[in-house]
């Protein structure tokens, strides 16, 4: 069940990102523009330590498994 998480959470967040920058084409003013940046950002910024610690777990796994 947690591999399905770890997953399915950046997937969501890819989601939302692309609707805070559908928010942020259709803005009409200057607080939904740079509210949805921050929304795609945040979002990108999250995938990205997703992708991180997964490659931490899976390195420490594998030093684990050489000892």
């Amino acid at each position: 069940m947690k591999s399905i998480v770890n997953w399915i959470n950046p997937i969501l967040a890819g989601i939302v990102a692309f609707l805070g920058l559908l928010a942020s084409s259709r803005a009409a003013d200057g607080a939904f523009y740079y509210g949805g940046l921050i929304v795609f950002l945040a979002c990108i910024v999250f995938i990205f330590m997703s992708v991180g610690r997964y490659y931490d777990r899976r390195d420490a796994m594998l030093a684990h498994q050489h000892k």
